[in-house]
């Protein structure tokens, strides 16, 4: 079969198989949520610790405060455009063919009682417009929801800086918790055998 530009068939065939990709994309778009989903679950192992120290404010240095900043405005801003990817959407759907085969056809032949050809083409051509809107409408909507993803995912990902920075902050802080609780250790024993060393003497 030719493929022409002029062939009203051709020509819906071409935008029903397009519109059937949009609705498909579109689809594809929300099943790769659960990539955003495990960075987050990464970036909570290590959040209620880091907050912690910001409300108790127990670490001196100003770099880790504003690096926890940083790192909560680019977990907030991902946060944003997961929420408006999850949104739901208008997608177009055509008409059910009803509309074209009844109710524009009836319409149609009591304009042209006697040219069935004409009916024909009119009728094709009103289904190419709604198709062509259909496909617009979801084009829009996969381009918006594809940018809501992509910014999303950046975003997360951006936040993992600060947050190793800020992680580094907390585990260095843990050490010396752990070689202060030793020295504590190291003098309540000292002063233990200092006492026992006394009684026995």
């Amino acid at each position: 079969m030719s493929k022409s530009f002029y062939d009203l068939d051709y020509i819906i065939e071409i935008s029903e198989k397009r519109l059937a990709e949009y609705t498909v994309l579109y689809q594809k778009v929300l099943e790769r949520l659960t990539n955003i989903i495990l960075v987050y679950s990464a970036l909570g192992i290590f959040l209620v610790p880091l907050t912690q120290h910001v409300l108790t404010v127990d670490i001196k240095s100003i770099w880790f405060y504003l690096f926890f900043i940083l790192f909560v405005g680019c977990l907030l801003c991902s946060v944003i455009y997961v929420v408006r990817l999850l949104l739901p959407a208008r997608v177009a759907y055509l008409d059910p063919p009803e509309k074209y085969y009844a109710i524009f056809r009836d319409r149609l032949e009591q304009i042209y009682p006697d040219e069935k050809g004409t009916v024909n083409d009119s009728l094709k051509s009103s289904y190419i417009f709604d198709l062509e809107e259909a496909i617009r409408v979801n084009r829009t909507i996969f381009r918006r929801k594809s940018s809501f993803f992509f910014n999303a995912l950046t975003f997360a990902l951006l936040a993992v800086v600060p947050y190793t920075v800020c992680l580094g902050f907390h585990l260095s802080k843990k050490e010396d918790r752990m070689q202060k609780m030793e020295v504590v250790k190291e003098k309540i024993l000292n002063f233990r055998v200092k006492l026992e060393y006394n009684v026995y003497r």
